[in-house]
């Protein structure tokens, strides 16, 4: 039954036995890519992405898409957790000031870019054309860093493109949600949104709402890190610690949703507490070395299936008639 919520067929309801086939045949096109991409030195996201797209036109296969809460529910948490727990919080507070310009006024420059070209190039109107923004402007490192670690670029370039990605995910994902809930109750649907409509809010308590939105949910991360952090210093379990990291991640982005703040930035949050202070203080290296590894192949996991799954649904949309969007996008 879990999987079956996971995926969704675009005409009708796929059986648990072609979900969970369709599943393996994912995990195995992802280990061929993997191999293929070191043999052609590409980079295995963008290899991911060709290979999904060419295999998605087969007729032969199953008419599946991605459905949006797979990718908010299961992906977006798994990645941006591991991306916290792993950065070196030393070098992330040497350069915190061109991180923060990079990934909060940099970032809405950027949406603010995109929207632009996407209204005044095939007019499309504003509010749609932010929310566009706020999906694409947020860039995903995987393949630079890879990069950088084969040019042998210096550490600080490398901890700034690793920083800024960090916080331009939960950036990007907090003005998603705000933009949303503007563009919801314009189409009518600001009563099954699930979050607070901006419309009739005076410009303070839009102020107010965008500063909950954001600094909210990071406080809300920080706090729920640093409880479980000192929870688990009575803990010498790696089973156990493992667990709670993996709840932490998926509960932060529920509990922040629940609360109208951003939950992305609530997952930021408390995976750079955990992946600091509780890996200082409250873990074993035995426990902290299996975390490592498991976290290293939940993101593995994640960004293979996600850049896999992005290749299927390009083969099944209308490529060629979005190409006006794609290119001023």
């Amino acid at each position: 039954m879990v999987l079956s919520s996971l995926l969704s067929s675009g005409t009708s309801t796929s059986s648990l036995v072609d979900q969970v086939r369709f599943l393996i045949l994912l995990l195995i096109v992802t280990l061929i890519v993997a191999l293929l991409s070191r043999r052609l030195r590409m980079p295995y996201t963008l290899l991911l992405v060709i290979v999904g797209f060419v295999v998605g036109l087969l007729p032969f296969l199953p008419n599946q898409h991605i459905d949006p809460n797979l990718v908010l529910y299961i992906f977006i948490p798994a990645l941006l957790f591991e991306g916290a727990w792993n950065a070196e919080i030393n070098r992330l507070e040497a350069d915190w000031l061109p991180i923060v310009l990079l990934a909060i006024p940099g970032l809405v420059l950027s949406l603010l870019a995109v929207a632009a070209a996407l209204s005044w190039g095939i007019g499309l109107p504003w509010l749609l054309a932010l929310l566009v923004g706020a999906i694409v402007s947020p860039t995903d490192p995987v393949a630079v860093i890879a990069l950088f670690q084969q040019l042998g670029v210096p550490d600080r370039l490398r901890t700034l493109v690793e920083g800024e990605s960090i916080f331009n995910d939960g950036t990007g994902g907090a003005a998603y949600e705000l933009v949303l809930a503007v563009l919801l109750p314009t189409l009518g649907l600001a009563e099954v949104s699930g979050n607070p409509s901006f419309l009739n809010t005076p410009a303070l308590g839009i102020a107010g709402e965008v500063l909950w939105l954001i600094f909210g949910g990071l406080l809300l991360g920080f706090g729920v890190g640093w409880v479980a952090s000192r929870l688990l210093r009575r803990v010498d379990d790696h089973l156990i610690v493992i667990t709670v990291t993996v709840a932490v991640a998926y509960g932060m982005y529920l509990l922040g949703t629940a609360l109208h703040t951003s939950g992305l930035l609530a997952v930021v949050g408390a995976g750079l507490v955990m992946g600091s202070y509780g890996r200082k203080h409250a873990m074993s290296p035995r426990t902290i070395e299996a975390a490592d590894d498991v976290w290293e192949f939940i993101d593995y996991l994640a960004n293979s299936l996600l850049f896999l799954l992005l290749g299927f649904e390009l083969a099944s949309t209308h490529l060629v008639q979005s190409f006006p969007g794609i290119f001023f996008g």
